[in-house]
Order: structure tokens, then C-alpha cells, then sequence
């Protein structure tokens, strides 16, 4: 029998402590531990984070999986309250002045951006992870932005939302920290925005998704629009978080709401994989924050009345350290 000496040339060196920066493939036998390690690909994985304080569904979200932030919602009543996460448990923020569902929402922990809603609004507020202050309004009264916001509070994105009382609007409005302002360009399939989910910056955007099962997937680039690869799985009110060319879209409800999704998709820039993991519960208006490679998915309406209070983290496969014997 072939040896780990034999295949690679060296023998598998003994330390004391694991190494400070260790290569891709490279193993070890920590003496102190007493167990074999090596630093190896670590699959995707789900698992259960804090639950929410008030569970709640069409809110609006940002930041990161451990400084997340969820804002507004319906409980089945509407709400302005705020919760904070800290990658374990949700904790009460300051309460907005509005009470609003399906906002943009966009920004970070301590530096959040709200605007517009339903009931339709055009008002937007600003958070400085204590307390909200009113900022600018939004170019037009409206609501269903949620799926078209990406950015921070200084420089974010709206892309479409529904004008009340008629048409889903395919109107860009660009947020510089005090004012929004209408750009020339629109979004080409301005249907897709009641139901589509975007990430990314102002200048850099990825929209994927609509009602119907919507498959389509578009690139922007701070002047246009471009098709990239279609999902997997079409679905409409999902989570999408990430950069426009490394991206994760999960849950949501696929062609034929009211079901509700628990799957996961992830974007490299070039093609959508479908992940072997998926969530526990699925859920479909949800709120979520993080990257790629580390999200979750908290509350959202899972068929049950109130909404779920649940919150779930995702974490994509990685290279890492990782005990290869027990014994």
C-alpha cells in the first residue's frame, strides 16, 4: 500500500501547533492535539442562527452576517422596528418613524439607508446603528423596491419599483447620501422588478430572478445593462447578496407560488451552480445580508401566520483547517 511519503514526496511533518499560513492541500500531524490536520476544501454548509425578536416578512436588510440589519416589515402589522445581529442573536435597534414594507434598503450595520414602501412613500431614512433621521426623498411615491436596491448609504442604487396606483416602473434613481436623483438608463425588463433580487454597488450590479419563476439574470455596469447566464431555478422574492460577479440567490417562491424555496444558487462571474445544501425552512420575502460566501436568511413568510422569526447562515465550500483523524 502506497504511502503519503510515497505520493508526495515528503513525510507528513509533526508540529506543535497548526501552521500560520498553510498551502492548499498541505497536511500535518499536531502533536499537541494529537490528531492529523490538513488544509483542505471544507463543504457548503447551513445553520441555524439566532431567531429574530419580532418576526416579520417584506422588510428590508444590509450589512453582514455578523453585523446584520433588519428594519420595517409586516408582523402581520406593520412595523418600524429595528433589530441588530451580531452572527449569534438579533438585539433591538432604534425604531424607525415610518412603518413601511417592501423598502429599498441598502447599506450597513451603522450606516443603513431606507426609502420609500408601502403603503406607497417616497421619504427615506438614514441609520447610524442607533437611531434613524429623515434624508431625501425618493424621485417618485412608490412601493416593491425591495428587490431592486444595492449599494451603501452614500451611493446606492433603486432600481424600478411599482408606482401606486398602476405600473411596475423601470425608473433608475442613483442616492448620494442626501438627495436621489433619476439617471438616464432604465431597467430593461421593468415586469421582473415586483419580484427580482439584486446585490451588489451603484456602479456594479447583478439582478436575478422575477415573478412567475423568473429565470433571467442581468449584469449592470454604472451605464448598462448586459444578459449574463440564466439561473438554475427560477423564483421571485428571494435573497440575493454578494458582488455582480460573485454572488449567492436563495429561497424565494419558485414558479408556482404559494410554495416557498429553500434552495441556494451561487454566481462565479461566468455561470449560476446549483448548491447541494438548502435551507431548513422555506421561505419566500425574506431579508438577508453577507457576501457570498457567508449570508443568512432571516424571517420571510414560510405559509404560517405570524411570518418566521427564523434565521439561517450560509456558508460557502472554502479552503481550511480541518481535523482528518479523531484518534
Amino acid at each position: 500500500m502506497s504511502t503519503y511519503e510515497n505520493i508526495h514526496g515528503r513525510r507528513v511533518n509533526v508540529v506543535s501547533s497548526n501552521p500560520s499560513s498553510p498551502k492548499e492541500g498541505e497536511v500535518w500531524y499536531n502533536s499537541t492535539l494529537a490528531l492529523l490536520k490538513g488544509y483542505v476544501l471544507s463543504p457548503a454548509s447551513i445553520s441555524a442562527g439566532g431567531n429574530l425578536g419580532t418576526a416579520r416578512t417584506q422588510a428590508g436588510g444590509a450589512g453582514t452576517q455578523t453585523a446584520g440589519l433588519i428594519f420595517g416589515g409586516e408582523t402581520p402589522s406593520i412595523t418600524g422596528a429595528t433589530e441588530e445581529y451580531d452572527g449569534s442573536s438579533w438585539t433591538a435597534g432604534g425604531t424607525c418613524p415610518a412603518t413601511k414594507t417592501d423598502m429599498h434598503a441598502s447599506g450597513t450595520q451603522t450606516a443603513g439607508l431606507w426609502g420609500g414602501g408601502s403603503p406607497s412613500s417616497s421619504g427615506s431614512y438614514e441609520y447610524d446603528g442607533s437611531s434613524w433621521t429623515a434624508g431625501g426623498d425618493m424621485t417618485f411615491a412608490g412601493r416593491d423596491f425591495s428587490g431592486g436596491c444595492v449599494g451603501i448609504q452614500t451611493a446606492a442604487l433603486q432600481i424600478g419599483g411599482f408606482i401606486s396606483p398602476g405600473n411596475l416602473s423601470a425608473t433608475m434613481q442613483n442616492y448620494d447620501g442626501s438627495s436621489w436623483t433619476n439617471i438616464p438608463q432604465t431597467f430593461p425588463t421593468a415586469p421582473n422588478t415586483s419580484g427580482m433580487a439584486s446585490c451588489g454597488t451603484q456602479t456594479a450590479a447583478l439582478s436575478a430572478g422575477g415573478p412567475s419563476g423568473q429565470t433571467v439574470s442581468l449584469s449592470w455596469d454604472g451605464s448598462s445593462w448586459t444578459s449574463t447566464p440564466s439561473l438554475n431555478i427560477g423564483a421571485s422574492a428571494a435573497v440575493h447578496r454578494g458582488t455582480s460577479t460573485d454572488s449567492v440567490f436563495m429561497t424565494g417562491h419558485p414558479a408556482s407560488p404559494p410554495s416557498y424555496g429553500v434552495e441556494v444558487q451561487t454566481y462565479d462571474g461566468s455561470s449560476w451552480s446549483t448548491s447541494p445544501v438548502t435551507f431548513t425552512t422555506g421561505r419566500a420575502q425574506a431579508v438577508g445580508a453577507g457576501t457570498a460566501s457567508a449570508a443568512y436568511v432571516a424571517g420571510g413568510a414560510d405559509g404560517g401566520s405570524p411570518p418566521s422569526n427564523r434565521t439561517e447562515e450560509f456558508n460557502g465550500a472554502a479552503v481550511a483547517v480541518k481535523t482528518l483523524t479523531t484518534s
